[in-house]
């Protein structure tokens, strides 16, 4: 989003004065539901339209593509707008998210008769209007369903992992083989996977499938990353220590594999602690 709004600032004042042209031409008079037809043809990226009176009170429904909304009324909106700031009857705001859909967008207010038009443009629109940005629509549906089918089947395997490890644990407490090392880490060592899986499947949702939970700062976030790591590694360390354990009791011959297993999951862990490190001092931000 960060990108989208430098891109704007950039432009800002060719994109301003042909919305600001374009409503003199226009030369609103009222707000009903044919005003916003009206505007939606010369503006597609025009999200919502209302009114409010000279105390900045709204007076009037929103107005939308499908939207009708009454409960608005009423409501205060002096937090958008700038009196002084107004030249020629113009007010434009500043990027900010829309509460209706979750989208950047700016709100152009219009001084009329005394009242004021509020006219909400969805900035990503906007910026493809004026050719700023590529128009990719069908490729982020495209991107939002593959990611969507793909986290859901990582939530799923998930919670399979974990039912497995649940279910086989529960199935030798029920059942008269013999209890064995193995038999108590093997559940373990499911359990940690499947709750690495899990995480992961759902950081996918939250930060690609679902856009209004998606990091508004465009930080890099690594927590689904250390969750990942931190499962893995103990799933490493556990498997481990049952080889260590079944080395010891069956022939140490063997032991140098057990000690190379150790070994690496040491080198991660070490390359783990570094990572963590770096992300600490903020060396993960975009743009740096």
């Amino acid at each position: 989003m960060q990108s989208l709004v430098r891109i704007y600032e950039q432009h800002q004042e060719i994109i301003q004065k042909f919305i600001v042209s374009s409503l003199r031409r226009l030369q609103l008079k009222e707000i009903n539901s044919t005003t916003f037809d009206t505007l939606k043809e010369s503006f597609p990226s025009l999200e919502l339209l209302y009114e409010c009176d000279q105390n900045m009170v709204q007076i009037s429904a929103n107005y939308g593509e499908g939207i009708y909304d009454v409960d608005q009324i009423g409501k205060r909106r002096d937090y958008l707008v700038d009196m002084e700031a107004i030249h020629g009857g113009y007010y434009v705001t500043e990027p900010y998210i829309s509460s209706v859909s979750g989208d950047l967008c700016i709100t152009v207010v219009h001084k009329c008769q005394g009242n004021f038009f509020f006219l909400d443009f969805r900035l990503r629109k906007l910026l493809e209007r004026f050719h700023l940005i590529v128009s990719n629509t069908k490729f982020r549906r495209l991107s939002r369903l593959s990611y969507g089918l793909i986290g859901g089947g990582l939530l799923l395997f998930g919670l399979f992992v974990v039912l497995y490890g649940i279910t086989s644990f529960a199935m030798y407490l029920f059942s008269d083989a013999e209890m064995s090392l193995e038999v108590v880490f093997k559940p373990v060592i499911a359990l940690t996977l499947g709750l690495a899986v899990f995480d992961l499947g759902k950081t996918i949702f939250e930060q690609e499938v679902l856009p209004r939970t998606q990091n508004i700062s465009e930080v890099f976030n690594p927590k689904s990353l250390i969750t990942f790591m931190v499962s893995i590694i103990i799933a490493l360390l556990i498997e481990a220590l049952l080889v260590v354990f079944k080395i010891s009791i069956n022939d140490y011959k063997d032991l140098p594999y057990a000690a190379a297993l150790i070994v690496a999951v040491s080198f991660l862990l070490y390359v783990f602690s570094r990572f963590v490190a770096l992300q600490k001092g903020g060396s993960f931000k975009t743009g740096e």
